[in-house]
């Protein structure tokens, strides 16, 4: 071990001991430049331990599910051919809607689909998990009540997306095969289930309550 200009450097031997691994992976790494080193003047392989503590924390921080990626890339697909091929312009109830509402909706959306990949990557407790879809259930029902839409339309639209939700699930799973096990299909269904099954009441109830207390706070005529 040496220290140059305040810096500690280390062995490939002290290198791999930190990093739990085999000399020879960590000579590999530093080949394929994955890991910065120098050399000696005599030949001999040097490694910042900054530069070891780094890879350290990169290895232990959480990455991306490849399989939760593959279903809210899908899921983010069939809603955006919801809103491109003509299909939503066709039902009753999205007529209902002006582009302002549609717009905050979509806004909502995006922030479910936000919710669904952290409830499937398990990044965020069961109970976080839990008032945030309360939480975004009661911006549902606030949007709904102040801009006069009815809470039946405003149920259609999230029944809808819903379904285009667990239907993106189960195609995906019939296209890739129940038998490749890296994506939980019924679990995801089940955490699906979890988030929407707090977000429905919370928008009823908000929209329902709304009005309510916009009377009671009016000024006396």
């Amino acid at each position: 071990m040496s220290s140059q200009a305040g810096e500690e450097w280390l062995s490939l031997r002290e290198a791999a001991e930190l990093l739990g691994m085999h000399p020879a992976t960590v000579r590999l790494w530093a080949d394929r430049h994955e890991l910065p080193s120098r050399r000696t003047s005599g030949g001999h392989r040097r490694f910042r331990r900054a530069d070891i503590e780094a890879r350290l924390r990169q290895e232990t921080e959480p990455k991306p599910d490849p399989a939760v990626q593959v279903l809210i890339q899908s899921l983010l697909g069939r809603v955006r051919l919801a809103f491109t091929d003509g299909t939503l312009s066709t039902l009753p109830w999205y007529q209902h809607f002006d582009e302002t509402v549609r717009e905050a909706y979509r806004h909502l959306g995006r922030r479910l689909l936000d919710l669904l990949r952290r409830a499937l990557s398990r990044e965020t407790d069961r109970e976080a998990l839990q008032r945030e879809a309360v939480e975004l259930g009661t911006e549902y029902g606030t949007i709904t009540s102040r801009s006069h839409v009815s809470v039946a339309d405003t149920v259609r639209a999230f029944l809808y997306f819903h379904t285009l939700v667990d239907e993106g699930i189960l195609q995906l799973a019939e296209v890739r095969g129940a038998r490749e096990q890296d994506i939980p299909w019924i679990e995801s269904l089940y955490q699906v289930q979890f988030i929407t099954n707090e977000i429905l009441p919370a928008l009823i109830e908000a929209a329902e309550n709304l009005p309510q207390e916009q009377e009671a706070s009016a000024p006396p005529q």
